[in-house]
Formats: C-alpha cells, sequence, structure tokens
C-alpha cells in the first residue's frame, strides 16, 4: 500500500509549483487542491500542513476509514468514492464541507454529520452491501442537513422508505434510482413535503410499475422540471392538474348522488315532513276543479254554505263520469294519474 508522504504529495499539486524563496511549510499552507486518486493509498495521513485545503481527490484507492482530517476547516470538497470505507465518521471538524462523495463504498448507516452544516451535496450510491442489508439514516443527521443539503444520491441501497427524507426542506434533486420504493402514499407525503424538488430519477423501482405512475408523481411533486431524464413542460403539467381537478370533481359529484340528503338538525326533517304532508293532501283533489272554489267560489263551503256538510252529509265528490270521488278511492286514482304520466283519471 502507499503511504501520503511529502515527495508523493509535492507530486499530486497540479500545477502549482513551489516558489525559490520559500519553505515547505509556506508552501503546504498555499496549497488548496491535492490530487490522490488511484494511488493504492489506505490511510488519508500528513496532510495537517495543508491548513488550506479545499479540494481533495481520494477516489479508488484502498481507504477503510476516515481519519486524520481535523485540520480540514477549510475543506469543501472531499471525493472519497471508490473505497473500502464502512463506517461514515471523521468528518466533525469540516465544518464548510459543501460536497461529499462516497459511492461504491460499505456504508450502511448514513450518520455523524451532524457538524457538516454547510453540505450542499451529498452522494452514498451503490454501497456494496451484505445481502439483505439496506441503507439506513440517522435522523439526527437529517435534520441537521435540512436547511443546507440540496443534491441526495442514494441510488441502488436497497432503499425501501424515504419516509424519513422528509424533514429535507431545501433538497432540489434526489436521486434514488434502482432501489425497493413501493408505495405511493409514501412518495406523495414526501413529494408534498419537498417543495424544492425540481429533479427526480426513480427508475428501476417496484412502485415504477404502478398505473400512470409518472403522471401521478408530476402532479404530486408540483415544482418537478425533470424527472428520469426526460423534460417536465408546463404545458404537461397542467394538462394533468386539469385532468385530476375533472376527475375530483366526478368523484364528489358521484358521492353526493349515493350519500341520503344532509340535514341540519330537527327543524330540517319537521320542515320536510310538512312538505310531504302538503303535497299529500294536494294528491287528494280532484281533477278539473278550480283552484279557488267548486262550481264558483269556494270558501270552505261546496255548492252552498259548508260548515263540515257536503250539502248535507255525503262521502264523495261526484265525477265527469258520475262516479263518486272519494277518500277511499283516491289512493287508486293517484297511482293512475302517475302511470297516464299527468292526465287525469278518475276511476
Amino acid at each position: 500500500m502507499t503511504r501520503i508522504r511529502n515527495d508523493l504529495l509535492l507530486k499530486c499539486l497540479g500545477h502549482i509549483s513551489r516558489r525559490g524563496d520559500e519553505t515547505l511549510s509556506q508552501f503546504l499552507k498555499r496549497i488548496t487542491h491535492v490530487y490522490f486518486q488511484d494511488k493504492n493509498i489506505s490511510v488519508i495521513e500528513n496532510l495537517h500542513d495543508c491548513a488550506n485545503l479545499s479540494v481533495l481527490y481520494l477516489y479508488d484507492n484502498k481507504i477503510e476509514e476516515i481519519t486524520n482530517l481535523t485540520f480540514a476547516v477549510n475543506l469543501t470538497h472531499l471525493y472519497l468514492q471508490n473505497n473500502v470505507i464502512s463506517k461514515l465518521d471523521g468528518l466533525y471538524r469540516c465544518c464548510n464541507l459543501n460536497k461529499l462523495y462516497l459511492g461504491f463504498n460499505k456504508i450502511i448507516v448514513i450518520e455523524n454529520l451532524e457538524k457538516c452544516t454547510e453540505l450542499k451535496e451529498l452522494h452514498v450510491e451503490n454501497q456494496k452491501l451484505p445481502t439483505g442489508e439496506k441503507m439506513l439514516f440517522d435522523p439526527r443527521t437529517l435534520m441537521c442537513l435540512s436547511q443546507s443539503l440540496l443534491v441526495l444520491n442514494i441510488s441502488g441501497n436497497g432503499v425501501d422508505s424515504v419516509n424519513e427524507l422528509a424533514c429535507l426542506k431545501s433538497l432540489t434533486q434526489l436521486i434514488t434510482k434502482d432501489n425497493k420504493l413501493t408505495s405511493m402514499k409514501e412518495l406523495s407525503r414526501v413529494f408534498g413535503s419537498l417543495s424544492s424538488l425540481w429533479k427526480l430519477e426513480i427508475e428501476g423501482n417496484p412502485v415504477c410499475s404502478k398505473p400512470k405512475f409518472r403522471d401521478r408523481v408530476i402532479i404530486m411533486a408540483g415544482n418537478l422540471a425533470m424527472m428520469d431524464g426526460k423534460e417536465i413542460t408546463d404545458t404537461s403539467r397542467k394538462f394533468l392538474q386539469n385532468w385530476r381537478n375533472m376527475r375530483d370533481m366526478r368523484k364528489r359529484a358521484s358521492e353526493q348522488d349515493v350519500l341520503p340528503p344532509i340535514t341540519n338538525g330537527p327543524e330540517d326533517v319537521v320542515q320536510q315532513n310538512n312538505t310531504n304532508n302538503r303535497s299529500s293532501e294536494k294528491s287528494r283533489e280532484p281533477p278539473g276543479q278550480p283552484t279557488n272554489g267548486r262550481n264558483g267560489t269556494h270558501n270552505g263551503t261546496h255548492n252552498g254554505t259548508h260548515n263540515g256538510t257536503h250539502n248535507g252529509t255525503h262521502n264523495g265528490i261526484p265525477g265527469s263520469n258520475g262516479e263518486v270521488f272519494t277518500p277511499q278511492n283516491s289512493l287508486l286514482w293517484a297511482t293512475e294519474n302517475n302511470q297516464n304520466n299527468g292526465v287525469y283519471k278518475i276511476r
């Protein structure tokens, strides 16, 4: 394995060169970028003199743990992908870190980033996890990143739930391809919280096989502009929103047709009963009679003065065919009236 020594360090500084009158210590303090990628390095060491180091490339090595970075308060970019790191730790002094690349390691839990409150991008895709394991998230770490994190890549890690990510209010890009997400309700809940999300990569999850999956996600995430590499236009979004509104209106109308009328209280019931009684009384009125009287002015009389009698005592009212209309046959008349579509017929 390769050890980090000054001779290696001086070869991995890019285009910067040492001035003639400059000591090694002074020169190392001016260094901002170090390129240690693919050098067969197993341990991070001997960089403490690089006080102004801001970008460190250590990908494609044999590093097992993140160590010896307590000096790196000015570090903004750290590239550690494709190593053999199993625990996310050792970054508590990297308070100005903006971008952290840790893909293709062996990290199970996303944790110990509470001090990295300036972190904007976190890439932890495709960890080499044991069979049956999945990536987990420490809620304390997520809460500390909730205001700063903009980009999160968790693809290919067996993730079956993204509920914990709802606290990442500033997230603009979520990359969660080739995981095990299955719940549309969960996605709706999370995307509803991520109001700044404009880019989503989610293909390769079981949930993607749901009917109209893409359309439903576009409606859930109101500001989404790119999904699985395809642009989402304002026209298509408005069309889908109108379609959803029409569907909801039809659903509400269908429910109103099925459900009984809603009353506000006993008064509505009494009022409805009185209306029904008046309708029943009107149905007993014989057809062909004036509304204000029968054979002349009717003010409580029939063919003369009526004080509870009809020209004396009788049990009905003569019909046009000579038959008598009585309360007993009024129901038959009302029934036939309905069957004849409003053509009155006394039997």
